[in-house]
């Protein structure tokens, strides 16, 4: 961003040791030439610097024949090589659980699919709360709750997370984040079944990895 050339110099000396090691340390004439040095040095720090990592990884990628198909079609791997900072929303957190109901017709069945549909009002209300509201999580504290990521991987959740019911009369959520299981309570009304879950999810946050 440098303005001047006094001030492009001034910025190389105040990083020559930095600048030196990536061979990029030269004496500029021309305030332009500061793109041609932000562009060299970039590719030394990500490329020539971890040229041994790339290619112990490109030779793992060979292996089986994988890093021929990336070349071929590398908009198809993308999903799976490439993190995404998208959003996620109530239908996604929704979609990755399976639930596990009782038998039909049993009255445990009755309750837990009413606790089910409460579920799924809970992640549209909060996803349309979009966390203006200090008494309720995020959707990311919810999933970091129930599985220990605050995203869904790429490849999906393994095993693939669960969702099962108190019957014992507890009135808070469980969950166990080794195997991806959320336990949820069943209550009477929706209002205290969105009151006791995101309590019990705004106290058990995370082992401290947030």
């Amino acid at each position: 961003m440098a303005s001047s050339l006094n001030i492009l110099r001034d910025t190389i000396e105040e990083n020559g040791t930095m600048l030196l090691i990536a061979g990029c340390f030269n004496h500029v004439k021309e305030v332009d030439k500061r793109e041609k040095l932000v562009q060299d040095y970039l590719e030394w720090y990500f490329f020539t610097r971890n040229s041994q990592c790339i290619g112990r990884f490109k030779d793992g990628l060979s292996t089986l024949n994988l890093l021929e198909k990336l070349k071929q079609d590398p908009d198809v791997f993308v999903n799976c090589m490439c993190s995404s900072q998208s959003k996620i929303n109530a239908e996604a957190i929704e979609d990755i659980f399976k639930i596990n109901f009782s038998e039909a017709g049993s009255s445990w069945r009755h309750e837990e699919g009413r606790t089910a549909a409460y579920w799924a009002d809970y992640l549209l209300d909060i996803e349309a709360s979009d966390k203006t509201s200090t008494c309720d999580p995020s959707l990311e504290d919810i999933l970091m709750f129930a599985t220990g990521l605050r995203a869904i991987p790429p490849l999906g959740l393994q095993p693939r997370p669960t969702i099962c019911f108190h019957h014992d009369g507890s009135l808070l959520p469980v969950a166990n984040t080794c195997g991806n299981i959320l336990t949820l309570p069943i209550h009477k009304t929706y209002d205290n079944f969105r009151c006791y879950v995101s309590f019990g999810i705004l106290n058990s946050p995370g082992f401290g990895q947030y």
